[in-house]
């Protein structure tokens, strides 16, 4: 998802807000992974978002949405579940990676990551994958990647999920970064070669062809 997309719901909300003189309401909430679904063929309430997590079918679930800060003012909905201010979200369980394939999750609540470099792997092509759980174009460069992972044993791939934009991790690593999926990509002698923001699937592979070489 475009950070430009999702900084400009937020600044248009802040500006109202501020009108409305309750500047000091939160304009937004942090999308978190709460509203994912357990499994793969989870089925949609009529809110169009899966029944299990639904706070309009099961309100008794808000408080704990709330607790995380998970909730849009606006809408009086979990922002994870806000259709409305997000209309691309992804609620479907992330891919698992090959058996066998060389993926390790680093972050998963948005902690920060001071430094990249002690989790690279020697004598592999190390990708370090800054992503998020409500993110499609994350999930397109999963299904792009994990094929090839599959038959690439010399592949790694460190996984941070940002949780938003506004998590230390993201606060580090995005603050001029344009949209998510980011992979920063290390060669086998660990020099980096590339840095790629979105799904740029032709660009991710000729960036693992240098960094293989």
């Amino acid at each position: 998802m475009s950070k430009a997309r999702f900084s400009f719901t937020l600044s248009v909300f802040a500006i109202a807000g501020s009108v409305a003189g309750c500047a000091s309401q939160p304009a937004h909430g942090t999308i978190t992974s709460s509203s994912i679904a357990s499994r793969h063929d989870w089925k949609a309430c009529p809110h169009r978002v899966p029944e299990e997590v639904c706070v309009r079918c099961k309100p008794e679930r808000a408080a704990s949405f709330k607790h995380k800060g998970d909730w849009c003012p606006e809408h009086d909905v979990p922002e994870s579940q806000c259709l409305e201010c997000h209309p691309d979200l992804d609620f479907s369980p992330p891919g698992v990676p090959p058996a066998g394939a060389d993926v390790v999750q680093l972050v998963s609540d948005g902690r920060d990551l001071p430094t990249l470099e002690p989790h690279r792997v020697p004598n592999k092509v190390t990708v370090f994958d800054f992503h998020a759980a409500w993110c499609p174009p994350c999930r397109k460069v999963d299904e792009h990647l994990y094929p090839t992972l599959a038959k690439r044993p010399d592949i790694a791939v460190r996984k941070i999920d940002v949780g938003s934009w506004d998590t230390p991790v993201a606060q580090r690593w995005l603050s001029e970064v344009p949209e998510l999926p980011y992979l920063v990509i290390f060669d086998k002698k660990g020099r980096k070669v590339a840095a790629i923001a979105g799904a740029q699937l032709e660009e991710i592979d000729r960036a693992l062809a240098e960094a293989s070489r």
